[in-house]
């Protein structure tokens, strides 16, 4: 028999805090993220607004929102998107290969997950470069760049 509210609505398939916490969360790549530790509901609206994920000993917890989450399984919650802090100490590539440096530092776009730039640490002197997104081709394994290691260095 389905269990129902007082408002007669059938609430048998609704998703409950405790489907939610302590959840892996997986991003659209399926990499683990951390665990869902509070869930966040809009105290006007009663809407429910994201999520704060534990990422763990010494590392910075984060915040995602609900446009952000696919779908709630039994063992996990799925992302839509590749959270883009997970991209630091990634190596980074020009375009014909060659190693530029490895991401220590993600500046985003506002409060999004929107990539603005990305700060390279570039060679043993500790050399930091800023490569702006609109020079990178693709992040998958590593970070491949548009242009030549000699053009992105240039540019700084």
């Amino acid at each position: 028999m389905p269990q129902k509210s007082i408002s007669g609505k059938d609430l048998s398939g609704a998703v409950t805090s405790d489907d939610m916490l302590g959840k892996d969360v997986i991003d659209s790549a399926g990499s683990f993220i951390g665990v869902s530790e509070k869930v966040f509901i809009d105290p006007s609206s009663l809407d429910f607004i994201g999520i704060s994920v534990d990422k763990g000993f010494l590392r910075k917890g984060l915040l995602i929102g609900k446009d952000y989450i696919d779908r709630i399984a039994p063992h996990a919650i799925f992302l839509k998107i590749r959270v883009a802090y997970e991209i630091i100490n990634m190596l980074v590539f020009d375009k014909d290969g060659k190693k530029v440096g490895s991401v220590v530092k993600v500046e985003l776009l506002e409060n999004k997950n929107q990539i603005n730039a990305l700060y390279v640490s570039a060679g043993a002197g500790g050399r930091k470069i800023i490569v702006p997104f609109d020079l990178i081709e693709n992040i998958g394994y590593n970070v491949v760049l548009k242009a030549t290691r000699d053009e992105v260095f240039k540019s700084q």
